[in-house]
């Protein structure tokens, strides 16, 4: 598969960007609750539903764009040691928004949605870098995110694809090997 290769920064190749929402908390689930997740549930390039908490749609409406969907890329937005923290949606099995301590983020369709999020989250120092503001007050500045970071990619979506699933495929054996290795070590304790 040959391609050309082309460089662009992340505005010209991002379609949506947005802040969470500011959530109306509850304890009971119910049928008008959904999963907001929070600067907790980002960690290691993954989101856990964990430490995730339950939002209220019957006292503020979450609008559609704002419920994450399988591709989206998700970053800390805010906080001292934890804003640019990256991770992608791979299983949005219930419904699910973001706090607005945390921003969502999807491709243009000139760029695979995989691909896309490798890209971010291979710049994640380069985005906590981003952050400014007081101690504590830290927040990425969307602006430098958009304006300041390139992406470099073949122009042949499906080379973009094949590639993004082979660093897939790597991050899943790692991850596999890493239970393992755990597993082992509790049995031999």
């Amino acid at each position: 598969m040959k391609s050309e290769w082309t460089t662009k920064t992340v505005g010209e190749l991002t379609s949506y960007i947005s802040k969470g929402i500011p959530p109306k908390y509850t304890d009971k689930k119910s049928d008008t609750t959904i999963v907001v997740l929070n600067q907790k549930c980002n960690r290691d390039y993954k989101i856990s539903y964990e430490q995730s908490r339950l939002h209220d749609t019957s006292l503020k409406k979450v609008p559609d764009d704002k419920m994450l969907k399988y591709g989206d890329v998700i970053i800390n937005s805010t906080g001292t040691g934890t804003a640019g923290r990256i991770a992608q949606a791979s299983d949005v099995t219930i419904p699910t928004t973001i706090d607005g301590h945390m921003i969502i983020m999807r491709p243009t369709e000139e760029i695979d949605f995989l691909y896309y999020g490798y890209a971010l989250k291979s710049n994640q120092p380069q985005i906590e870098s981003f952050a400014e503001g007081s101690t504590g007050q830290t927040e990425i500045n969307r602006h430098r995110l958009l304006n300041e970071l390139t992406i470099t990619y073949p122009t042949n979506v499906n080379l973009q694809h094949h590639i993004a699933v082979i660093l897939s495929v790597i991050d899943n054996k790692i991850e596999l090997n890493n239970k393992i290795n755990e597993n082992l070590r509790l049995n031999a304790a």
